[in-house]
């Protein structure tokens, strides 16, 4: 399932893993990953409760979103599926979560919502070029201060996500033949 050796856990003998079925209805493979140190796992499943699954001031479907876009900036394969599957799971309507995944500009989304969407984008590619200006208009589309926040936070945490599934070679949990990213990878 990844690059490297795993420990066996199971939902039986470990509270993240019960928790994780009890939510998702499956262990995920990123935390199948990493297994030989179960503390790490415990602590991204606290960031995961408090960051993307809690409502707050951005609604699931919001931040599950934000979540596709940066997750498909940084070519993640893996979480780009998993989120697909997550935003299906959710029940959430609207355009298919790999069409805004690869193109939200394409869909019929809403405008305010694009707009979130692109300040993920730009924060996520190119985080120092991100001012006061893009802040400011985002309120006035009517994000709050605390809407920013928890939108820059969720960027943070995927691209957290997106290198650790990378940077172990972390399978998809479902089919990803669907997922055709825009941009090619930067060779260095």
């Amino acid at each position: 399932m990844s690059y490297l050796r795993e420990v066996p856990l199971s939902e039986d003998d470990f509270e993240p893993f019960r928790l994780a079925k009890a939510e998702f209805g499956f262990i995920p493979n990123f935390f199948q990953a990493q297994t030989m140190r179960p503390d790490l796992i415990e602590a991204e499943a606290q960031l995961m409760g408090g960051i993307l699954l809690k409502e707050g001031a951005l609604t699931r479907k919001q931040k599950e979103y934000i979540f596709l876009v940066s997750s498909a900036a940084n070519l993640s394969t893996y979480c780009v599926t998993v989120h697909c599957e997550m935003v299906r799971m959710l029940g959430i309507e609207g355009p298919e979560p790999e069409q805004i995944a690869v193109d939200h500009t394409a869909t019929n989304l809403p405008v305010v919502l694009k707009a979130l969407l692109n300040f993920a984008i730009k924060l996520n590619d190119q985080a120092a070029k991100v001012s006061r200006a893009d802040i400011d208009a985002l309120r006035t589309y009517g994000y709050s201060d605390e809407q920013i926040l928890e939108a820059v936070i969720v960027v943070g945490f995927a691209k957290f996500t997106n290198f650790v599934s990378l940077g172990l070679g972390t399978v998809p949990d479902f089919d990803s033949s669907k997922i055709v990213f825009k941009r090619e990878a930067v060779s260095s």
